[in-house]
């Protein structure tokens, strides 16, 4: 039979985001969400513990969002003077130009997954804010300080059609990234349909699993739901969140033989 990890990334990133993924996991719409550490509020991390019978739960890397667990000075090549992280591109081309050190980036690493076992969350599995484990140089490193530290399952990008540059981008650090994410465990194929539209509908679904299940019986669908949308990001998370409560969906599943998995279950 072919199976199905639902993964909703984000949780702890804001309230109508995590509130959203509780829901969700409560009505078991989905089977797996990724945590930002870094970010979650402790009560949130409380919560995550209600659902977990229902869903797995993952570590959500987040190097360029919010302020770091360790302390600024321990982790001073990742922070700028206002203590919070870089943004994305800035800590690659720092990265990329040795600004930053390695052992800063493990430092941050361990206490966010330290973290989310201070509140009995069990991990998974591991993906990244905005992708950061697939980035040119900074990826494998932080593939290897994951691997160093108890993390066997991880997620693989697997081309993506229709995006515009930020996806293509995506797509080639896709296939850059192959080689350090070598011993990892990981679905088959990745469908990210809904992060390339304005709108989450059956036939996108559809369609994303037909092209992911060409690949192998195992797929993990990336999705965003949230209870609002943002200001500063171009998903649209109440479109996700109102696909998912919706029954067409695991109509959908059932009658083509698709049953939902769990990431703990690879």
């Amino acid at each position: 039979m072919r199976r199905l990890i639902i993964n909703c990334d984000d949780y702890g990133w804001d309230a109508p985001a995590t509130q959203a993924i509780l829901e969700l996991a409560a009505a078991r719409r989905i089977s797996s969400t990724t945590v930002m550490a870094n970010l979650a509020p402790d009560a949130d991390l409380r919560a995550l513990r209600a659902v977990l019978p229902h869903v797995s739960a993952g570590l959500h890397l987040n190097l360029i969002d919010g302020a770091p667990l360790s302390r600024a000075s321990a982790v001073r090549t990742l922070v700028g003077p206002d203590g919070q992280f870089f943004k994305g591109q800035q800590l690659l081309a720092r990265f990329l130009s040795g600004r930053v050190r390695i052992g800063e980036l493990e430092t941050e690493v361990v206490a966010q997954l330290a973290r989310l076992a201070r509140f009995d969350v069990p991990v998974s599995h591991a993906d990244s804010h905005q992708h950061q484990h697939l980035y040119p140089g900074l990826g494998p490193v932080l593939t290897g300080i994951l691997r160093r530290h108890g993390i066997k399952r991880l997620r693989r990008w697997s081309t993506q059609p229709g995006y515009a540059l930020r996806g293509q981008l995506l797509n080639a650090f896709g296939v850059a990234s192959r080689y350090g994410l070598r011993g990892f465990q990981s679905p088959n194929a990745l469908a990210a349909d809904f992060s390339a539209a304005q709108d989450a509908t059956l036939p996108l679904f559809a369609q994303g699993l037909a092209r992911a299940f060409r690949r192998g019986p195992l797929v993990e669908f990336m999705t965003h739901p949230g209870l609002a949308n943002r200001e500063d990001s171009y998903l649209n998370r109440v479109a996700e969140y109102a696909f998912w409560r919706d029954a067409a969906w695991p109509e959908y599943l059932a009658g083509n033989g698709i049953r939902l998995a769990r990431y703990d279950e690879i």
